[in-house]
C-alpha cells in the first residue's frame, strides 16, 4: 500500500513537469487528465486513512484484551 502511494504521489508533479500534453487531456468537459490524478491522491489518502484506523481500532481490542 505505501509502494503504491508513493509512486501515485511522485508521478504526479514527474508527468506535470514532463508530459504536459498528458495532463493537459481533457476527460470530461473542462476537467483534464491532471485533475483527475489530483483527486484521486486525495481519495488515496481518506482510503488509507480509513483502513488504518479500522487495523488501530483491532490492535487497540488486542491489547485490552491482553491486559487484562
Amino acid at each position: 500500500m505505501t509502494i503504491t502511494f508513493m509512486v501515485l504521489y511522485f508521478i504526479l508533479p514527474i508527468l506535470a513537469g514532463y508530459n504536459k500534453p498528458l495532463m493537459a487531456t481533457k476527460v470530461m468537459g473542462n476537467i483534464t487528465f491532471g485533475y483527475v490524478l489530483a483527486f484521486l491522491e486525495i481519495i488515496m489518502g481518506w482510503v488509507m486513512a480509513a483502513i488504518y484506523i479500522n487495523k488501530a481500532k483491532t490492535f487497540d481490542r488486542l491489547a485490552e484484551e491482553a491486559k487484562g
